[in-house]
C-alpha cells in the first residue's frame, strides 16, 4: 500500500475514522448476560464495540471511530450502509477531516431484495434460511448464477465504485479484505485475491489503497496462540487487538 501520493493531506488533522464491514470488523461477541442472540443488538453495543479493532484503533491513534459494520454482511451491504452515511457526516465534518477504513467480506456473498428485506445469501458454505421463499432463491442462484466470474467481477467493482465515490469526495480511505471463504480464493488463505484477477484499473487501486493481506491470513501467521475464539472462526479480542497495532502502522501520520 503506497500512501506517497497522499502527502498533502497529511497536515491536516483527521477528527474521524468510519468503518465499514461485516463480523470480522462489528465483532461477534454477544454479552452473556443479555437476552439476544443479535450480535448487533443494541443493547450489545457496550459489551462487543470496546472489543474490536476500530475501537482499539481509535484508541491507539486517539481519534474517535464510528463503526458501521454488521455482522453477516455481505459487501453488497457494506456499500448501502456507507454511502448513505457518508453524505449525513459529510454535513457534520470536512472531507478531509474524515478517514473510511473498510474490511470487504468474502466475494461470494451476495443480497437479494425478497418482499420487504434485503436477503444475504452465503453460497460457499450452504448456508440456507428458515424462510421458503428465499430457499427457493438460494437454490436458483446457486444453480444457475453463482460462478467465479459473476462473484469477481462484482466483487472489482464494488472496490472501484468507493475507491472512486470516496476520491470524489476527497475522502482518504483504505481497504482490506477480512477472509475469503471459497476454494476458488484458497481455503487456506494462503492465494491473496489479486493473485487472480486481471484488472488492470482494480491492481492500480489496491496497490494504492489496500493492504496485501487479509486480517485472518494476517492472524494465520502469527506465532501466538487464542487469536481466534474457541467457539467460532472469527478473531478474538487479542486478534482484534494485533490487527489494530497491524493498521495503526500504516496511519501513525493521522495523529
Amino acid at each position: 500500500m503506497n500512501w506517497e501520493h497522499q502527502n498533502i493531506w497529511r497536515d491536516i488533522l483527521k477528527k474521524i475514522i468510519i468503518c465499514e464491514g461485516d463480523s470480522w470488523t462489528s465483532g461477534d461477541m454477544i454479552n452473556p448476560d443479555i437476552e439476544t442472540t443479535y450480535v448487533n443488538h443494541s443493547d450489545n453495543d457496550s459489551y462487543r464495540l470496546p472489543k474490536v479493532w476500530p475501537h482499539k484503533l481509535g484508541k491507539m491513534l486517539g481519534i474517535n471511530t464510528l463503526n458501521f459494520s454488521e455482522a453477516g454482511s455481505s459487501n453488497d451491504s457494506v456499500v448501502r450502509r456507507l454511502v448513505p452515511n457518508i453524505f449525513n457526516l459529510l454535513k457534520k465534518y470536512n472531507a478531509n477531516e474524515m478517514f473510511v477504513i473498510i474490511g470487504w467480506s468474502s466475494p461470494e456473498r451476495k443480497d437479494f431484495f425478497t418482499e420487504s428485506n434485503w436477503e444475504t445469501l452465503y453460497p460457499a458454505h450452504n448456508h440456507r434460511q428458515g424462510v421458503e421463499s428465499v430457499n427457493k432463491l438460494w437454490d436458483i442462484y446457486v444453480k444457475h448464477f453463482w460462478n467465479e466470474e459473476e462473484y469477481i467481477s462484482r466483487y472489482i467493482h464494488t472496490n472501484l465504485y468507493i475507491h472512486y465515490f470516496l476520491k470524489s469526495h476527497n475522502i482518504e480511505h483504505m481497504f482490506f479484505d477480512a477472509f475469503y471463504e471459497t476454494s476458488e480464493f484458497g481455503i487456506n488463505h494462503d492465494l491473496e485475491i489479486r493473485n487472480i484477477i486481471d484488472d488492470k484499473e482494480y491492481l492500480k487501486v489496491t496497490n494504492e489503497f489496500t493492504k496485501t493481506n487479509s486480517f485472518k491470513n494476517f492472524l494465520l501467521r502469527q506465532n501466538e496462540q487464542d487469536l481466534f475464539n474457541d467457539d467460532d472462526p472469527h478473531p478474538s479480542e487479542k486478534g482484534h487487538q494485533l490487527w489494530a497495532e497491524e493498521l495503526s502502522k500504516d496511519l501513525q501520520w493521522i495523529k
